[in-house]
């Protein structure tokens, strides 16, 4: 791909392109694609899912963090476009992981699928915001505190 992109713009451009692309998708991925599928591992495990796809609203939710929002967030990445990046995508995936897919799970009273989110609430940096005081969030982002957590996801960038 980078033989392409050289053919109009400087290595500076599409090496910094590139970065941003995969930061986006790993992003995507650690953040919510893999919670989301330990979580649906679980309930499946526990015996929560029938074998039937797509019978349960939970399995819908989950469809759509990967294929509708999330496609619309790596898509939009992919393309240099920020609009369907954040708005269109990673805003939608936050909005429904955090307050239909998680709530949807812990529906289920399952044992193992409740310590499971309570402690990548409690111990995961990317999602330890949801048991922090809004005095604490706003204290990690005075001091910088909050960018620590992607830079140890991400590695430090040039």
């Amino acid at each position: 791909m980078t033989r392409v992109c050289r053919q109009c713009h400087s290595p500076g451009f599409y090496e910094n392109f590139f970065a941003q692309f995969d930061d986006a998708v790993e992003l995507y991925n650690e953040k919510f694609a893999l919670p989301a599928l330990q979580i649906m591992q679980l309930l499946r495990e526990a015996g929560k899912l029938t074998d039937t796809d797509f019978d349960e609203p939970i399995e819908w939710t989950y469809f759509y963090l990967w294929h509708h929002e999330g496609r619309r967030a790596r898509h939009g990445a992919a393309m240099m476009g920020p609009d369907y990046t954040w708005w269109h995508g990673i805003y939608d995936v936050m909005h429904n992981f955090y307050f239909k897919f998680l709530p949807a799970a812990r529906a289920f009273s399952d044992a193992d699928v409740n310590a499971y989110i309570d402690k990548l609430i409690a111990e995961d940096p990317m999602h330890k915001w949801l048991s922090q005081s809004t005095d604490e969030l706003k204290n990690a982002i005075r001091t910088g505190a909050h960018q620590k957590i992607y830079s140890k996801l991400f590695g430090e960038k040039p």
